[in-house]
């Protein structure tokens, strides 16, 4: 019997064979390369207005400069310290849109009381490239980024100018959406300048709730004010937010009289009764009340926090120079 029929008979083309071999030769054994696998990005953070929990949260790929359609999005559900880490399996490291929305046994903080109230809104942020080493933190200034951005012709850049925008508006606040809305002692604890950031972004979202609640000067779009009577803490929360938010017109721009009346509303908050969400040296979280216009209350509710006497007294000599 020949070698030709031999191949003939049992159906595999000599060029066939041939690929065959070549692939299974050489020094390895036989063993063909595994096609490279794809790397998942996480992307954590925290939501907080304030710390909202049990809320699902969306990472939005932007395509086509639009945010992808929300069943396309990845998703997870926040913790009761308002932390998120989401998983995007395919390795996305693009521009995105992350949004916190309310789900059925969502909540957030009121600073004011300490107590938790539902979460009933959607608030945003923008994120110009995903990266599991930039974490993402959603707050109603982060809205406003997201609103001055809008939906349409999205890419990192002009997110990146938006976010500008809203900090550059917000500077006598001292706004700075890339810092944490918690004060972390576990990865912070040694940098009281960093503390002192922190502390003042719980300060600015303590002065949305009691913005939200007691200035009158903030309306929803029909000219009714947040704290109308009737409106539950909720409501006057996301038409605050919304009001903040309607003071952005476009990426690099906003209505100076609106902003004028969101900062007025702000700043006339004094906070003397907040109550603190501290991330502790063991990583857990403790809420502490304290007169943020106090240096000893604000030591007291560091020491309560876990640091000592001398270091609590040291580090808010230094953060209090942070707030504003």
């Amino acid at each position: 019997m020949s070698t030709r029929w031999s191949i003939a008979r049992i159906g595999i083309p000599l060029v066939g064979l041939l690929a065959l071999s070549a692939c299974s030769g050489g020094g390895d054994g036989g063993t063909s390369a595994l096609p490279p696998t794809t790397a998942s990005t996480t992307v954590s953070g925290t939501a907080a207005k304030g710390l909202v929990k049990q809320a699902k949260v969306l990472v939005c790929r932007i395509v086509n400069g639009a945010p992808e359609a929300d069943a396309s999005c990845a998703s997870a559900i926040s913790g009761n310290d308002g932390s998120f880490a989401v998983s995007m399996s395919d390795g996305y490291t693009g521009p995105a849109m992350i949004k916190v929305m309310a789900g059925t046994a969502s909540m957030m903080t009121d600073e004011t009381t300490g107590t938790d109230i539902p979460y009933n809104m959607t608030m945003r942020a923008l994120a110009p490239a995903v990266s599991a080493t930039t974490p993402v933190y959603v707050t109603p200034f982060s809205e406003m980024a997201a609103n001055a951005m809008g939906t349409t012709a999205m890419d990192a850049d002009k997110m990146r100018q938006a976010i500008a925008a809203v900090q550059t508006l917000m500077t006598s606040l001292g706004v700075d959406l890339t810092v944490e809305p918690m004060m972390d002692l576990k990865n912070n604890g040694a940098d009281s300048v960093m503390l002192g950031k922190q502390t003042n972004m719980v300060q600015q979202l303590t002065r949305v709730m009691m913005a939200a609640k007691n200035a009158s000067s903030l309306k929803d779009p029909n000219g009714v004010a947040c704290n109308a009577t009737g409106t539950t803490t909720s409501q006057q929360v996301a038409c605050a937010m919304n009001a903040m938010a309607g003071v952005m017109t476009g990426i690099t721009t906003s209505d100076p009289t609106k902003a004028a009346t969101v900062l007025a509303a702000l700043t006339s908050q004094n906070v003397t009764t907040a109550y603190m969400p501290i991330i502790k040296a063991d990583g857990t979280l403790t809420m502490q009340m304290a007169n943020m216009t106090s240096s000893q209350s604000m030591q007291t509710a560091m020491e309560n926090a876990g640091m000592t006497t001398t270091t609590a007294a040291n580090a808010v000599n230094i953060m209090m120079q942070g707030m504003h």
